[in-house]
C-alpha cells in the first residue's frame, strides 16, 4: 500500500494463499504447527463447523485433523498448554452460548473432556478473551450472559487447574467494563483490554502475573516509529472483531467493525499504542486487507493473520504475514 504524509509503507504478504475458510474461529501454535479450529465458513451463520485444521509452518501445507469428538463451536477462545493441549474454552454451539471446556492432544491426535465446576449452569461465553499467566492459570475476559440471550455483563473468571486433574472456575472480582469481541494482551504486570464496546478504546489494570507468550520481535520496528510519526490527535473509534499483537512496549491493532456510524463492512485500519513512557497511539494507515472475525497470532518474530470476513458476505482462508 501506498504510504501518506506522516505514514509508513505496511504490507500484508501471503504466506499461504489458499487455506480453510473461516471467520469467529481460534486456533494456537504448538511445535511450530498452527492448529485452526471450527469458527463458520459463510457469512451470518449460525452452524459453526466441527473441524480441526492443522498447517506446519516450515512446510506450509494445509491438512485436515481427523479425530472423533471434535466439538462445533464458533466465537470460542483457546490456550496452548504444555506445547501439546490445546484448551478450547467457551463459544457458541449451533444452539446456545457455552461454557464447555475441550481439549485436543496432539501428541496423542485425540479429543479429551476435563472435568470442570465452578462455572454458572446458566450462563454461557462467546466472543470473549483468554490469556495464559505466568503461574499457569487462565484469565478469561468478555461476555458473559444467559446461553439463550445477548446479555452483557463485566465478569471476568479464573481459570485454574490441569487436563489431566480437572479444572475450577472462579468469578475474578476486579471486571472491567463489558466486553464483546475485544483483545487482550498480558504485558509485565498489566492486563490490556483493546476494544469491544463503543467507548473505552483501551483499558488496563495491574496485578497481573507475566503471561507466557513473549513479544513479537518484528513489531520492535515500531517502537523507533513512534519517535517519527506524530501522535494521533483523534483516537481512533470503538471496534469489536478486530486482532492485536504486542511487541515491546506497543500493541499493533488491525481490522475489526467499528462503531463511528459507518457501515459495518470490516475496515483495513491499522495502528498501534506506545505503552511507555505513557500511552500514545500511532496510526499507520488504511490496508486493503479488511477484515474481521480473523485471528492473529506470533511464531516470536512475524505476525500472522488468518481467514477473516471481507466486504459483506466473503470469508477469507490465506495466511498472512505483517511486513512493515
Amino acid at each position: 500500500m501506498a504510504a501518506a504524509k506522516g505514514e509508513i509503507h505496511v504490507n500484508w504478504e501471503p504466506v499461504v494463499p489458499l487455506g480453510p475458510e473461516l471467520a469467529f474461529h481460534t486456533g494456537c501454535i504448538i511445535k511450530n504447527c498452527l492448529y485452526l479450529h471450527g469458527g463458520i465458513t459463510s457469512q451470518g451463520s449460525t452452524n459453526p463447523s466441527g473441524k480441526l485444521h492443522r498447517l506446519d509452518l516450515s512446510q506450509q501445507i494445509w491438512e485436515e485433523v481427523n479425530a472423533s469428538g471434535s466439538p462445533t463451536l464458533s466465537h470460542h477462545a483457546c490456550i496452548a498448554l504444555n506445547d501439546r493441549y490445546i484448551l478450547l474454552i467457551g463459544g457458541w454451539n449451533g444452539k446456545s452460548r457455552t461454557g464447555m471446556l475441550h481439549a485436543y492432544d496432539t501428541a496423542a491426535n485425540s479429543w479429551l473432556f476435563p472435568e470442570q465446576t465452578g462455572f454458572p449452569s446458566d450462563a454461557g461465553l462467546s466472543s470473549h478473551t483468554a490469556n495464559l499467566m505466568g503461574d499457569g492459570s487462565i484469565m478469561i475476559l468478555g461476555r458473559e450472559g444467559s446461553r439463550r440471550t445477548q446479555r452483557r455483563t463485566g465478569n471476568a473468571y479464573l481459570l485454574q487447574g490441569s487436563i489431566e486433574k480437572g479444572f475450577t472456575f472462579s468469578e475474578y472480582s476486579r471486571s472491567t467494563t463489558s466486553r464483546s469481541g475485544h483483545s487482550t494482551h498480558i504485558i509485565g504486570s498489566k492486563l490490556y483490554v483493546i476494544g469491544g464496546r463503543d467507548d473505552k478504546l483501551l483499558e488496563f489494570q495491574n496485578g497481573f502475573s507475566d503471561g507466557s507468550i513473549g513479544p513479537a520481535s518484528s513489531l520492535k520496528i515500531l517502537k523507533t516509529l513512534g519517535k517519527e510519526l506524530k501522535p494521533m490527535l483523534k483516537l481512533p473509534c470503538g471496534r469489536r472483531h478486530h486482532v492485536s499483537m504486542f511487541g515491546p512496549d506497543l500493541i499493533f491493532v488491525h481490522g475489526g467493525e467499528t462503531f463511528d456510524g459507518r457501515n459495518r463492512d470490516p475496515v483495513g485500519e491499522m495502528f498501534f499504542v506506545m505503552l511507555k513512557p505513557e500511552i500514545t497511539f500511532y496510526k499507520l494507515g488504511d490496508c486493503q486487507v479488511k477484515r474481521a472475525g480473523h485471528i492473529c497470532f506470533t511464531d516470536g518474530e512475524h505476525v500472522y493473520i488468518h481467514g477473516g470476513i471481507t466486504g459483506k458476505t466473503s470469508v477469507c482462508g490465506d495466511l498472512l504475514k505483517i511486513v512493515l
